[in-house]
């Protein structure tokens, strides 16, 4: 599997163009509403961010009535894992954290977000390969509501990492795979013994279901290559005004970028 597949609204693909970005969302905004719950904690979801893929390469239907419009909607072909790679300096940092060094730290997110925003995101530093899940469709309700709580001799932790990988079979139609990641609002810029205990207050109150996200979703950059090899099929039914505007927005945004018509246009 080389390419993924989104389905879209031609104001989405405008947005997506103008500013090079993939918006992730948390779990408590899905249209699928188990897969915030736990068996555990509440409103744990808001805490798990994600993208929504397929690898069906074949059209859908339903998907295009569900995500997508018969008249104006698109659907973006890109390579797997399209996210831009930053290489993090000392001087890069610098505004938001007093470091020093040489060398770079690659990571997914640019770290002066994350010093900027105040948050944690332990996949920030990992490879896009491992935020990359297919969705598993089931029937069993430990995978679709986790016991995400683990606690014994007076001490407990919280995996947040069982979130988004599981919905219910009868979703089973998309096809679906997910870049996810997780985020705790927690300021990394204080030294040791403050940050944990901050990490030991958002713990606590994660548990009883009081924490709130520290934003209901994420933009993440597309690198340049992704950006350029884009492709995006119309809807079946796109109306002349909204395929002029792809035109449109491909001239000024992404010329190379290139427009198909859906395999479907005459028979809907």
């Amino acid at each position: 599997m080389d390419y993924l597949y989104h389905y879209t609204s031609v104001e989405v693909l405008a947005l997506i163009l103008k500013n090079r970005t993939i918006r992730f969302n948390s779990l408590d905004h899905m249209d699928d509403l188990q897969e915030q719950e736990t068996a555990d904690i509440k409103n744990a979801g808001q805490f798990c961010y994600i993208s929504s893929w397929t690898d069906d390469e074949q059209e859908s239907i339903p998907m295009w009535n569900m995500y997508s419009s018969l008249d104006s909607g698109i659907r973006i072909k890109m390579k797997k894992c399209p996210f831009k790679v930053y290489n993090n300096t000392a001087e890069s940092l610098l505004s938001v954290v007093p470091v020093s060094g040489s060398g770079t730290l690659k990571s997914i997110m640019p770290l002066t977000d994350i010093f900027t925003l105040r948050f944690m995101c332990p996949q920030a530093m990992a490879s896009q390969d491992s935020i990359l899940h297919k969705v598993e469709y089931t029937q069993d309700q430990e995978k679709l509501y986790p016991s995400i709580l683990k606690e014994g001799n007076g001490d407990f932790s919280i995996n947040l990492g069982d979130l988004g990988k599981h919905k219910n079979i009868h979703w089973e139609f998309q096809k679906e795979w997910r870049y996810i990641f997780t985020v705790l609002p927690i300021n990394l810029n204080q030294n040791v013994n403050t940050m944990l205990n901050s990490f030991t207050l958002v713990a606590n109150k994660i548990k009883y279901g009081i924490e709130k996200q520290p934003f209901p979703y994420y933009d993440m950059v597309l690198s340049d290559e992704a950006y350029g090899n884009m492709e995006i099929t119309l809807s079946p039914r796109i109306s002349e005004s909204n395929r002029e505007f792809v035109n449109l927005l491909k001239e000024k945004y992404n010329p190379s970028m290139e427009i198909k018509n859906s395999v479907l246009l005459g028979l809907l």
